[in-house]
């Protein structure tokens, strides 16, 4: 065990442009990605103005209102107050994905380091998987609270209206994340089986 992982860091000394390169490139790719997404999710919140065609970020912004099922028009006729409120209801979603780009940037480092199979590094991912996984329910949940609330605003009744908007697509990407959580438990598990047995040799 100790002689295969002195084989794998004697691999990336030779070649330190390969892993550690592809490792810091996705790191600084998801990273910008996640950076750019929270920034025009608080824009078309508070600040909603319309795509302008061709600029940077225009495309991903008309999809993030699409993907609030709050089109331009209506963004802009809201009370900056009703718009907040929106904003806060994204925010759990936000803040459960942000920790996760962190644990996987953590990871990142690692295998930036030479490190690949390590209990901290099964850890890390575990976190950055179940992140995942519970940062994509909140968000496919977030409509349909946000849907109750604004309606119950804006009828001024006591009657709460249940609207459960998810599409095949939805349901497909909580599947992989599923997945991909139940396969990050796994070689947590394996991880740790493998520094027990060890640990008797």
């Amino acid at each position: 065990n100790v002689t295969g992982r002195f084989r794998i860091l004697l691999k990336m000394k030779k070649n330190p442009t390969g892993p550690a390169a592809l490792s810091r490139r996705v790191r600084y790719g998801v990273s910008g990605f996640f950076v750019l997404y929270l920034l025009l999710t608080v824009l078309g919140w508070l600040a909603p103005v319309p795509a302008v065609q061709g600029a940077v970020g225009a495309g991903m912004y008309e999809l993030l209102l699409q993907l609030q099922s709050q089109p331009f028009e209506r963004l802009a006729a809201m009370p900056l107050w009703q718009r907040g409120l929106g904003l806060a209801l994204a925010l759990p979603a936000l803040l459960v994905l942000g920790d996760a780009v962190r644990q996987l940037a953590l990871v990142l480092r690692q295998f930036e380091q030479g490190v690949f199979f390590t209990p901290q590094v099964a850890r890390h991912f575990r976190r950055f998987a179940g992140g995942l996984l519970l940062g994509t329910v909140l968000t496919l949940l977030e409509p349909t609270v946000r849907g109750m609330l604004f309606g119950l605003l804006a009828d001024g009744t006591s009657q709460l209206r249940l609207v459960i908007d998810i599409t095949g697509g939805d349901l497909w990407t909580l599947l992989l994340c599923s997945v991909f959580f139940a396969l990050a438990q796994i070689l947590h598990e394996g991880q740790r089986l493998a520094d027990e047995n060890s640990g008797f040799i």
